[in-house]
């Protein structure tokens, strides 16, 4: 068993693609912990540039313990000695931390893409030039993991940038983790709910899996032991489960020998618990649930008329306006027209802002004005912790728009390029 998932989980990309890892491994210098590989976060790049940086991500990987992948706008810490960042456009646009810190100009790799189908990796000083496929195959490449499948039910399991769809049947889901292949896992059993969880140091696939008329916990990755403890028997099929719904897995795991796991089944959330020896399975006291800013913790709000966003941050309904506050900013007084139904709190340039909705028409609003979004009649599904919402545009492709700009920042296809 692996100790954590690996960045190409369920895909072989080929002899080609390898060879380009290759030639980049080597001026990639080696460090012995994991690292933190940050992407640019912007619109309208090629599938041959994503090919490349994944092969830069690739090589990183096998220089290093193991990689956690994050978009800048995911980097909000003190910075460190184990950051690389991969941008997009030569030269980098660049960026600093929480303290102040400037990222190392020696841990930046640029790619710069030529007329003549050369893009050029520059790594500290010294360059390598590859030479990837057509923009259709890679971007079949890049969706090879899950070609074929159909994507139901995709949902934001945890604070970070990857996204869960149920897959064709009950016991398939497919992942997409920003930077990565989308891949597809065939898990034991049907999956009644599921997250997909990194830190610095662990990284996991977790499902609620039905095997023998129980529920038990199911890891791809880091083994999560504490959690295989979790199984309780069931009256209820999960298999039917899956033509209704996927479940976000929420984890709280502050003490080893008191943790829950929160899913919801037929619009009634549950608690899935271990108390010092003792599992029980009820219905939560809660009427809020959201994924903890961190990994494998959950936030939770006894009142359903207010919303957790980014942070500890959170929003209410004052009379005709919302009001938000918390830690990262002031009270703020959000005007909200009353044909429209909020969703949820996010922020826009460290300002928080209203996701609303009328009719198809999602809207940001902030204290001194609204604009649309998306104007799009299906599920629209918020990100918890960045300013993300997607939006399924056909069986086979989900779309990762930004809330501030409506710009598409990702693409998570399964149907296959047309050669």
């Amino acid at each position: 068993m692996t100790t954590n998932l690996p960045v190409l989980a369920g895909v072989d990309l080929g002899k080609k693609f390898r060879a380009m890892v290759n030639k980049i491994a080597w001026k990639v210098p080696r460090h012995r912990g994991r690292i933190t590989v940050l992407l640019d976060d912007l619109p309208d790049s090629s599938a041959r540039l994503d090919l490349v940086r994944l092969a830069v991500i690739v090589a990183l990987e096998r220089n290093a313990k193991s990689v956690q992948v994050l978009p800048i706008t995911a980097c909000d810490w003190n910075g460190g000695q184990s950051e690389w960042f991969i941008s997009r456009t030569e030269p980098a646009r660049g960026f600093t931390f929480a303290n102040g810190q400037e990222q190392s100009g020696e841990r930046t790799v640029t790619l710069a893409e030529s007329g003549d189908r050369i893009v050029r990796v520059a790594i500290n000083g010294k360059s390598v030039k590859v030479r990837p496929p057509s923009e259709v195959e890679c971007r079949r490449l890049l969706e090879s993991g899950a070609l074929g499948t159909q994507l139901r039910f995709p949902v934001f399991p945890s604070s970070g940038p990857s996204m869960l769809a149920r897959g064709a049947g009950p016991r398939e889901l497919v992942l997409w983790r920003c930077g990565l292949a989308t891949t597809t896992f065939r898990l034991p059993g049907p999956v009644l709910a599921a997250t997909h969880v990194a830190e610095t140091s662990t990284e996991s696939l977790i499902a609620l899996i039905e095997a023998d008329g129980e529920l038990v916990v199911h890891a791809e990755g880091y083994p999560a032991d504490g959690l295989r403890r979790l199984h309780v028997p069931i009256d209820f099929s999960v298999a039917d489960e899956a033509e209704r719904d996927l479940s976000p897995l929420y984890l709280d795991m502050d003490e080893p020998w008191q943790f829950s796991t929160y899913f919801r089944r037929a619009g009634t959330w549950w608690r899935l618990r271990w108390d010092h020896g003792t599992i029980s399975l009820t219905a939560s006291t809660s009427a809020v649930h959201r994924p903890g800013s961190f990994p494998f913790h959950t936030k939770h709000w006894g009142a359903p008329d207010v919303l957790l966003g980014p942070g500890h941050t959170y929003a209410a309904a004052n009379g005709p306006t919302w009001k938000t506050w918390g830690t990262e900013w002031d009270d703020t007084v959000i005007p909200v027209p009353p044909d429209e139904d909020v969703l949820g709190l996010t922020k826009i340039e460290g300002e928080p802002a209203l996701l609303t909705r009328e009719g198809g028409v999602l809207r940001a609003r902030t204290s001194e004005n609204g604009r649309t979004v998306v104007d799009f009649a299906g599920p629209v599904i918020p990100h918890h912790e960045l300013p993300w919402v997607a939006v399924q545009r056909s069986a086979h492709l989900v779309e990762v728009l930004d809330v501030a700009t409506s710009a598409v920042l990702h693409r998570v296809g399964t149907a296959g390029a047309i050669r």
